[in-house]
């Protein structure tokens, strides 16, 4: 029971319930997208990548030693940025697959969080067995039992251009290329 004379437990409670939260891959709390020093929020409506038309050529490629992606659309990378892949003892398959399932609230049905429960998976893409590509905690460095966690915002993106199908490439070396410039907005809509 919490003592009403100490205060400092109750923020030691949330503390503790939050830090839980976001390392067990539910970091889509936050909804921010890290950029580098600052970070940004940015609403589906508000960015141009989702109203771009279907692409005729859609495929991901995931770098493992750098920890980094890149979606590309019609030869352009429309998408790229940091991940965090398996772990020595849980690796990440490398290879060429391709999007076998789309699953936007998926759960683990092996892994549980701080609270026991099944661990988030949101905007889950299986492109292996049980290995997904997925919205979760990215540390900077290869941290999970295999599946590749992807921020909050690339998370969101990539699922809703991307389709079941669609190429995966997962290679032990290279770097993700820079976002290529979107057309202007006119051209867009």
């Amino acid at each position: 029971m919490l003592n009403p004379k100490c205060p400092i437990l109750p923020l030691l409670l949330v503390a503790t319930v939050m830090s839980t939260l976001v390392s067990s891959g539910c970091s889509s709390i936050t909804g921010v997208r890290e950029t580098g020093p600052e970070t940004t929020s940015v609403k589906p409506e508000e960015d141009p990548r989702y109203q771009l038309p279907p692409a005729q050529k859609r495929n991901m490629t995931i770098f493992l030693d750098s920890q980094t992606f890149e979606y590309v659309e019609d030869d352009q990378v429309l998408l790229s940025g940091k991940v965090s892949t398996g772990t020595p003892q849980h690796p990440t398959p490398s290879g060429n697959f391709h999007v076998q399932s789309k699953i936007q609230n998926k759960t683990s049905g092996k892994y549980t969080n701080y609270f026991n429960l099944p661990t988030p998976m949101p905007y889950s893409l299986q492109f292996h067995g049980p290995y997904f590509i997925h919205e979760g905690w990215v540390p900077g460095h290869a941290d999970s039992h295999g599946c590749v966690r992807l921020h909050y915002e690339d998370a969101r993106l990539l699922f809703h251009r991307i389709r079941t199908g669609d190429p995966v490439q997962v290679k032990k070396e290279g770097m993700a290329r820079p976002e290529d410039p979107l057309p202007p907005a006119s051209a867009v809509l």
